[in-house]
């Protein structure tokens, strides 16, 4: 079968073939951006964060009375609350913050060497205002220096010390000496292993901790607890009652874990990643079911010129892979517009969320499997047409 006659083939039908192509472009689009988006929250839901998630508890709250939530009250507040949540069955440790870990944007600012801003800032790292039993809550391992012991006062002139993780120092400081550098938030004096902080940052490992109460609670602040393993579920159904026996005048906003946390986070991407995947098998199907009308009408059409070619020898297989190949050819041009299409779909869902370029082997993978999917649909009235009798070709005389 030579390549003029395919292309005369396709030519022939031609409202039919453009019906298709778009269908098959439109098709890869879809399942190309609806794979990278799936790739793509696949790793983010299964990224290192350095926490322990389903065993940390996360309760969001804040006071309801003005006077609550100013010095000294505050601090006299949150001191109740973390005794009254530590005293609880299977709380091994507990600590208030200005907010979570594993957040979109929050509480954040600007770190560097203290006179060494145009070389060493580090835009939007966030920033924790704890009490000091927070790095055992997230388990963190300390890799240098000492961790403060002791919550600054508010009105004291002098700077808390700084604690920040592993992969912001190295950002840095590379391999030089750390502890003791002076930073414009304030003396670094210790480095803990990395964990997740803010999605919207330079790098989600990059926090800055400081042991201090938090500044202001108008858009409320963090107790996370850390729970013995199994215990997360039995805590959390007590906090609610534990914590209005502590102080009745507080609006608890949610209680969670920060597994539940980390899914929340990222439930944009999985929402879009399922719809875009339940619309590309839907495309498929019908491209299928397109693939198989478009083959099995032109093979009844072509009745004739198939009895013709096989009285004068050719054989089924001859005439089988013939009416397969016009599909292929359809495929492949459908495919290539559909790479360009892709590209177009890629660029505009990158305006509105995070998503990887489309790049490498993954649009070879998805025409192979668009091409299997058309095989497939084309090959029973492919194989129909091949049973059509020399004798056919005589009918018509």
């Amino acid at each position: 079968m030579s390549f003029y006659l395919l292309i005369k083939g396709l030519l022939s039908r031609k409202v039919v073939t453009a019906l298709l192509l778009l269908q098959l472009a439109m098709t890869l689009a879809l399942l190309l951006n609806s794979i990278l988006l799936a790739q793509q929250t696949h790793q983010q839901l299964n990224q290192p964060t350095g926490l322990d998630l389903n065993n940390i508890v996360l309760v969001q709250l804040k006071p309801t009375t003005a006077s609550l939530r100013v010095y000294p009250a505050l601090e006299e507040l949150l001191n109740r609350q973390l005794a009254a949540v530590s005293a609880l069955p299977g709380v091994v440790a507990a600590a208030y913050s200005n907010q979570s870990a594993i957040l979109q944007g929050g509480n954040n600012g600007n770190v560097y060497l203290d006179g060494e801003e145009g070389r060493s800032n580090q835009p939007s790292v966030p920033m924790y205002f704890v009490s000091k039993d927070f790095f055992h809550v997230f388990d963190s391992k300390l890799l240098q220096g000492e961790l403060p012991q002791q919550s600054v006062s508010l009105d004291n002139p002098v700077q808390p010390d700084v604690v920040i993780t592993q992969s912001l120092a190295r950002q840095l400081f590379a391999d030089k000496p750390a502890i003791g550098q002076q930073l414009n938030r304030g003396r670094l004096a210790a480095v803990i292993s990395d964990f997740y902080g803010q999605r919207s940052g330079t790098n989600v490992m990059f926090n800055s901790i400081q042991v201090a109460p938090p500044f202001g609670v108008d858009w409320g602040y963090s107790i996370l607890l850390r729970t013995a393993p199994g215990r997360a579920d039995a805590v959390r159904q007590q906090l609610v009652q534990t914590l209005r026996a502590v102080e009745p005048n507080i609006e608890i906003f949610h209680i969670r874990t920060l597994a539940e946390q980390h899914q929340r986070l990222y439930r944009n991407e999985y929402g879009l990643a399922m719809l875009l995947a339940i619309l590309s098998a839907l495309m498929l199907l019908v491209t299928m079911v397109s693939s198989y009308s478009s083959t099995y009408f032109h093979a009844l059409k072509r009745q004739q010129e198939i009895g013709i070619k096989r009285a004068l020898g050719a054989s089924k297989n001859t005439i089988f892979i013939e009416l397969l190949s016009e599909n292929w050819l359809c495929t492949a041009v459908g495919a290539l517009l559909g790479v360009m299409l892709a590209l177009l779909l890629n660029q505009a869902l990158a305006q509105v969320i995070s998503i990887p370029a489309l790049s490498g082997y993954l649009p070879l993978i998805t025409i192979a499997v668009l091409l299997l999917c058309v095989t497939v649909a084309t090959w029973y009235p492919a194989a129909i047409a091949t049973r059509v009798s020399p004798a056919t070709a005589t009918k018509a005389l």
